[in-house]
């Protein structure tokens, strides 16, 4: 499907966050909260998944992304620990980048065709999708300092 052209970019992805600073002392295990504005993050359902980033029943081989801004979506589960200790970061970015990107939220056990689509076996895991070009997957959880390196390096670099 299309998992491989994803993995490919994952490890150009990997290399470039290997070399960010790993630093991270925010363990606050607080869960993210979904909200409609754009400082926040928002948890979105299947369908909003096909509204707002692809529509993977219609395009399965193609990807089409429908953003008005770069995302992330991040695939989590209420059960999941480093999710959970990565959601308060994931609320600094929101803000901090309000305006410029997205960050989503995708409930792995609540939206089981997204997550079959890309092939979660694992999480945390984020869809780093830019405006123009294939998406980046990583898998694991990632520091403040990395998701920032990956934002400014991926989601807003221009082509």
């Amino acid at each position: 499907m299309y998992i491989p052209k994803l993995m490919s970019m994952f490890t150009l992805f990997v290399a470039l966050c290997l070399t960010a600073c790993f630093g991270n002392s925010n363990n606050n295990s607080q869960d993210a909260t979904a909200t409609t504005a754009v400082d926040r993050v928002t948890t979105i359902s299947e369908a909003d998944f096909k509204r707002l980033v692809m529509d993977f029943e219609a395009n399965p081989e193609e990807w089409k992304y429908k953003g008005k801004l770069p995302s992330i979506i991040s695939f989590t589960a209420d059960w999941c620990g480093p999710c959970r200790r990565m959601a308060p970061t994931f609320d600094e970015l929101a803000r901090e980048y309000a305006g410029k990107i997205n960050i989503y939220k995708v409930d792995v056990d609540r939206s089981r065709a997204v997550a079959n689509y890309f092939g979660v076996s694992g999480i945390p895991l984020m869809l780093f999708a830019r405006m123009n070009g294939l998406p980046a997957v990583q898998q694991g959880m990632m520091s403040k300092d990395q998701l920032v390196h990956a934002i400014e390096n991926f989601l807003l670099k221009e082509e």
